[in-house]
């Protein structure tokens, strides 16, 4: 690939998500406790939708630190900050703010790495620190443990039927597949695909386009895209990049990384969208 990679676009900020019109939802660059959108605006540090330091006592001994973001089918955003333990759900407005959990048996949440949530209603979180994925029932209001082996989380992902969850993991290096059944619940889990221990570690994955039978997967500490034919079971596209990055989310014809200076986004060939 060119090493002009990635050029056209910057927009400074950390974690992101993207929502079904394009609008990209991030975290502010350096107060980590702020959320800011772009979308048509020219200004690359975007406008400011929300700042938890207005909503949130803080702690005098930490700041607060969003550690992922999703947008959930009604616009409302669903964020995990680390510092309190929270899981918050913010409203399209920013005028309502709901806590939906903060601990599991007791113990707050620390890091999670992993949100996203079902058409369903139900939301799923990645604590790599328990080696957990938790499932949030929105009837119940309820977290359920999901997984029955250790699973250690960099990144999740749900079909559009929202019954089967694609988890990124380190150690062992792989994404595995958890069925659920119509509650929500697991069904069977299965390995997608394995990498050899100590070389490629999953870090995110997406699908392609909202075509899932491609899947992208971001390797090789943040250095390398991997574009699979899940139909096929054939990997279709190796891509080599001219930066590091943390995070994939896929939108459109574009594929938008987090990356130490901000958020890029580079186009796959386009061959790959009609086969």
């Amino acid at each position: 690939m060119d090493e002009g990679i990635g050029d056209d676009f910057l927009v400074i900020g950390r974690q992101f998500s993207i929502s079904k019109d394009g609008i990209l939802y991030f975290v502010d660059f350096k107060d980590h406790s702020v959320v800011r959108k772009f979308g048509s605006s020219k200004d690359n540090k975007g406008e400011k939708f929300i700042d938890l330091k207005e909503w949130l006592k803080e702690d005098v001994h930490n700041d607060f630190h969003i550690d992922d973001l999703w947008l959930d089918p009604l616009g409302r955003l669903i964020l995990a900050e680390s510092t309190t333990g929270k899981i918050l759900r913010i409203s399209p407005d920013a005028r309502k703010m709901e806590n939906l959990a903060d601990s599991y048996d007791g113990y707050r949440f620390s890091t999670i790495a992993g949100l996203t949530g079902s058409p369903l209603g139900d939301l799923f979180i990645g604590s790599p620190n328990s080696a957990t994925v938790y499932r949030h029932d929105p009837t119940l209001g309820k977290l359920f443990v999901l997984n029955e082996d250790l699973v250690r989380s960099n990144d999740l992902l749900i079909d559009s039927t929202g019954g089967r969850l694609l988890v990124a993991e380190s150690g062992p290096n792989r994404v595995v597949v958890y069925d659920l059944n119509s509650s929500g619940g697991l069904s069977r889990s299965w390995n997608l695909v394995k990498f050899p221990k100590g070389q490629a570690t999953p870090l995110s994955i997406d699908f392609l386009n909202n075509e899932e039978n491609l899947l992208v997967i971001l390797l090789d500490r943040g250095k390398k895209l991997q574009i699979l034919d899940l139909r096929r079971g054939k990997l279709l596209q190796s891509i080599e990049l001219p930066f590091t990055c943390q995070k994939i989310r896929s939108h459109g014809l574009w594929i938008y990384m987090q990356t130490k200076k901000g958020i890029r986004r580079i186009k796959p060939p386009t061959d790959l969208f009609v086969r």
